[in-house]
């Protein structure tokens, strides 16, 4: 099963941790809680308009959480937007789960499909005890945030890239995605190549989400000299289920631009 767990540690300290949908494990300090959420993401629509999230207390102390849903949107730049919504309904608000016990956070959705997916984000956020003990006073707050997902009726998978340019120092391009739903890009490799086939530079960039209808600026640095010897740029983007590629067939010039 898929699932977020929180291990404690030795002394990281860590004030706030926002998950975004894939599995990873976070050091806290021995008096943080210990504790596992599943699954990751939800998807729901028109035939499944309800779901669940199950949290799970391996630690030794009592958990408390607040829980909060908020509609999720990208900017121009691919950074998280994050808005007040009713279209969500979820229980309980609040919550305690003692230690070796098990509760679950119930999410349903209000109204029709829309023709392009909605998405938000659930917050799952401990509640932090302070230390009631001599010295410093540190609270510790721990968040995560799996994402829900609202299917349209009809859905449309599609993106592309363009825009590919050379431009003080770097390889630049946009990711667009041109669908109604969002995709996830694993990851984004940008190739150089000469004339004669050699390969001249290599970068791979790391995976996000996209979207539906956000595009994303994508760029690495390139050396004067690596970019005299470029004939081609090739760039790859690796999505769940497809991938989408874009080529820029470097003219004499560009690397002064």
């Amino acid at each position: 099963m898929n699932n977020i767990r929180y291990i404690r540690s030795l002394p990281i300290i860590l004030a706030a941790i926002c998950c975004f949908g894939g599995l990873f494990s976070a050091y806290l300090p021995a008096s943080a809680a210990d504790f596992r959420v599943s699954p990751i993401r939800l998807d729901l629509g028109q035939s499944v308009k309800s779901g669940a999230i199950n949290v799970a207390n391996d630690g030794e102390g009592q958990l408390n959480l607040q829980i909060s849903v908020s509609e999720w949107s990208q900017d121009a730049e691919g950074k998280d937007v994050y808005t007040d919504t009713s279209d969500i309904v979820f229980f309980p608000k609040i919550m305690t789960v003692d230690a070796g016990e098990q509760r679950v956070i119930r999410v349903g959705i209000k109204g029709a499909p829309q023709p392009r997916e909605k998405t938000y984000r659930i917050f799952i956020e401990q509640i932090p005890e302070r230390n009631k003990g001599k010295g410093v006073n540190l609270a510790i707050s721990i968040r995560f945030a799996p994402p829900i997902f609202v299917m349209p009726a009809v859905v449309k998978t599609e993106g592309a890239i363009d825009a590919i340019q050379l431009s003080n120092g770097k390889v630049k391009a946009i990711v667009k995605n041109t669908g109604n739903v969002h995709f996830k890009i694993l990851s984004i490799l940008m190739k150089g190549k000469a004339a004669d086939g050699s390969e001249v530079f290599s970068k791979e960039l790391s995976g996000f989400y996209l979207l539906n209808h956000i595009a994303r600026a994508l760029e690495a640095p390139i050396s004067a000299e690596k970019c005299e010897e470029l004939s081609t740029v090739e760039i790859e983007a690796r999505t769940e289920d497809f991938n989408l590629n874009g080529k820029l067939n470097v003219q004499k010039g560009m690397c002064s631009q």
